[in-house]
């Protein structure tokens, strides 16, 4: 029996498929995106560069599910991934194709 983490399991293969095409990875779970407080949906992180998630981790902003799709957000864009994006799955990409809400993860 394994034990396996969904958000780590699509880091590692956007990783692998950013050695050959520009790569996006996007994190669909049930939040509008990353929120400095959990219980306040409009308090969306619409960016959240590695240097402010290192100042907010401390204070305890994030918990639970959503440290591992930061952690692995953080670990691809490290190593090829062109950008990162969590979020709703019905918000993240609307008829244009185009993102228009989340939290885009960035170096």
């Amino acid at each position: 029996m394994l034990n396996t983490n969904a958000d780590t399991i699509a880091s590692v293969l956007a990783v692998a498929l950013s050695k050959h095409f520009d790569v996006r990875l996007i994190f669909c779970f049930e939040k509008k995106g990353v929120l400095m407080d959990v219980n306040d949906q409009g308090s969306v992180i619409t960016h959240l560069p590695k240097k402010r998630y290192d100042e907010l981790l401390p204070q305890g902003i994030f918990a639970d599910g959503i440290l591992p799709k930061l952690e692995n957000a953080y670990a691809a864009i490290q190593t090829g991934v062109k950008e990162v994006l969590i979020g709703e799955a019905k918000d993240l990409l609307k008829n244009t194709g185009q993102v228009t809400e989340g939290t885009l993860i960035t170096l």
